[in-house]
């Protein structure tokens, strides 16, 4: 992987994680490949360590989110 695709995948998980907690349109199991492919190339930018690791704070956010949500719904009467 070139250092710029590794930058362009990398901006682009930025900006689509973040929003996965408002409605996932793919399986969270495909947004975790991407991220942890990622960590493998992490070394090509000089803050891409720095990166991927925040990315992948907020990619567990948004699964504990997604499954805390999910729980909530269950015990909802309605």
């Amino acid at each position: 992987m070139s250092r710029y695709q590794f930058e362009g995948d990398l901006a682009h998980l930025e900006r689509i994680i973040p929003l996965l907690v408002h409605g996932n349109p793919l399986a969270l199991a495909y947004w975790q490949r991407r991220v942890s492919s990622l960590s493998l190339q992490q070394s090509l930018l000089p803050d891409g360590t720095r990166r991927v690791t925040r990315l992948l704070n907020v990619f567990n956010e948004v699964e504990r989110a997604l499954i805390s949500g999910k729980a909530t719904a269950r015990r909802s009467p309605g």
